[in-house]
């Protein structure tokens, strides 16, 4: 009964933690109770193993059930799965640690922790499976002032912090030798808020400045959307943008798919929501529009179709389906950016090569037949004001995705009226934050109802569109040229956890086979 105790406050304390609603503070000694639970376990040779396992998914699933309960709007089947996975890969580092605290001595053990959990978040970020919601360092995106630094680390840096402080803090209760882990506490609890609040009172290095207007149309995603008409649903878009721009607007953004056409990418300059668009534009000769939309492509050759293509009926022709940005520059020339990075099972089939034949399963978790077609890489629109880097929906918690990428400013286009009235779209809007501390760039968001508004490099907000309201807002956003650590970097956290990490396994696996 005291296992299954220290398990549960494991998973309520790192639920507890989890913004937007946490006491941001609990996330440091969360771990701890589970290190108590692996001390008893490891008493007992008997299936221990197993038995820190399941205690161990408890601690997870109730963290995760907790904090990302909201999926189940969008997909019942999705919500279940993404739980059950990811509290059972939290709870597999879990295992390895114990494993190497018994096979490689106590403080290899620890050290491994770090090292396998730090690996896991990063392998989390980058494969097929990525889930990176509940990546540990993003639990500060309300507590900014602790964690200005990310711009040399990203998130990774905060559950590298986090990671040390707990073990710091059952070393403290556990030791009988108390003066060394209590100065060490104090020392890794404050020097990184005090670097954070040194970073923060530099000044930014702001280039210039660009008006915008942000439109947040309100519509309910699983009833108006598909429902009204394409025509009617750009005539509102364009009425409500007219009621906030004027001559010296330089940029209007609206939501992920706010476009309902059927746009194809071959006659993009044909289609009506363009057209209708580029007429606006006559009016506001600055003006330049960044705007979500289903945009098709089509393969004559089953030679040179990509992997996710399908085919039309009865002809030998295929098509993708992309996820797209659209901009159109003030001279009316058109862009188009593909969303790189997929949701699992909604928009892409995970491991294709085995999976294909499962193509109903993207429709149980909420999403279309099939895998969307996807970018290699994110690229930046560029207009004579500024480079704009395209976020859309989903990649805006991928600090790692902009790495080495040159923009003046991010712009987040998402449609979070999915997940309803809940913590998902608050979340979401707050991750935001913390790209906007990585990259030391101005954010601009657009959701179709959720939250949009402004954020200024430092991660705070102005001028917002809240849910369930149907708002034009504008305002003066700074673009920057700081090119920051992490930029140029990205999560060499990550990397370097990930080799040390397959040095472990190789010694754990070593040991175990000699004795």
């Amino acid at each position: 009964m005291k296992n299954y105790f220290l398990a549960f406050i494991a998973g309520l304390l790192l639920s507890l933690s989890w913004p937007v609603n946490g006491f941001v503070y609990f996330i440091f000694i969360a771990f701890v109770p589970l290190f108590f639970l692996a001390k008893n376990l490891q008493k007992k040779r008997n299936k221990s193993i197993i038995k820190f396992l399941g205690f161990s998914f408890l601690t997870f699933l109730l963290f995760n059930v907790f904090t990302t309960y909201w999926v189940y709007y969008a997909s019942e089947f999705g919500a279940i799965s993404a739980v059950i996975v990811n509290s059972f890969f939290m709870s597999l580092v879990m295992l390895l640690f114990f494993w190497a605290k018994r096979v490689l001595g106590v403080r290899i053990g620890y050290f491994s922790l770090i090292t396998f959990w730090l690996t896991f978040e990063y392998i989390h970020l980058n494969w097929d499976l990525s889930w990176p919601w509940l990546t540990l360092g993003n639990c500060f995106s309300e507590s900014l002032f602790l964690i200005n630094w990310y711009e040399y680390t990203g998130v990774l840096g905060g559950s590298l912090w986090i990671l040390l402080v707990n073990i710091l803090v059952f070393e403290l209760i556990d030791r009988r030798e108390k003066v060394k882990p209590f100065f060490l506490l104090i020392s890794l609890l404050l020097l990184p808020i005090f670097l954070s609040n040194s970073i923060s009172n530099r000044a930014d290095h702001i280039k210039d400045y660009i008006n915008v207007v942000v439109v947040q149309p309100n519509i309910d995603p699983y009833n108006e959307k598909f429902k009204i008409s394409y025509q009617q649903q750009l005539l509102d878009f364009i009425n409500l943008a007219k009621t906030k721009i004027d001559s010296t607007t330089d940029l209007l953004v609206g939501p992920e798919t706010a476009l309902q056409e059927n746009i194809w990418e071959s006659k993009v300059q044909y289609t009506k929501s363009i057209q209708e668009l580029q007429k606006l534009q006559l009016d506001f000769p600055e003006l330049n529009i960044l705007v979500g939309a289903t945009t098709f492509k089509l393969f004559e050759s089953n030679n040179l179709k990509s992997s996710t293509a399908r085919k039309f009926r009865n002809e030998d022709l295929w098509y993708d389906v992309y996820n797209s940005a659209v901009f159109i520059s003030k001279s009316g020339e058109v862009s188009i950016y593909h969303k790189t990075k997929l949701v699992p099972g909604a928009e892409k089939i995970p491991f294709p090569s085995l999976l294909n034949n499962f193509s109903s399963l993207s429709v149980d978790l909420g999403g279309v037949s099939g895998s969307l077609g996807s970018e290699n890489s994110i690229v930046s629109f560029n207009s004579n004001e500024a480079k704009i880097l395209p976020l859309i929906c989903y990649e805006s918690i991928y600090g790692d995705l902009n790495t080495g990428k040159s923009f003046d400013v991010m712009c987040i286009i998402t449609n979070d009226g999915w997940w309803k009235n809940t913590v998902g779209y608050k979340q979401h809007f707050s991750y935001a934050k913390l790209r906007a501390i990585e990259q030391r760039r101005s954010i601009i968001r657009s959701a179709n109802t959720g939250i949009s508004g402004f954020i200024n490099s430092s991660g705070e907000f102005e001028e917002l569109a809240k849910w369930d309201e149907k708002k034009v807002i504008k305002s003066q956003v700074a673009i920057s040229n700081t090119v920051t650590f992490y930029n140029q970097f990205g999560d060499y956290l990550g990397r370097i956890s990930s080799f040390i990490s397959s040095i472990f396994l190789l010694l754990m696996f070593v040991k175990s086979k000699v004795k």
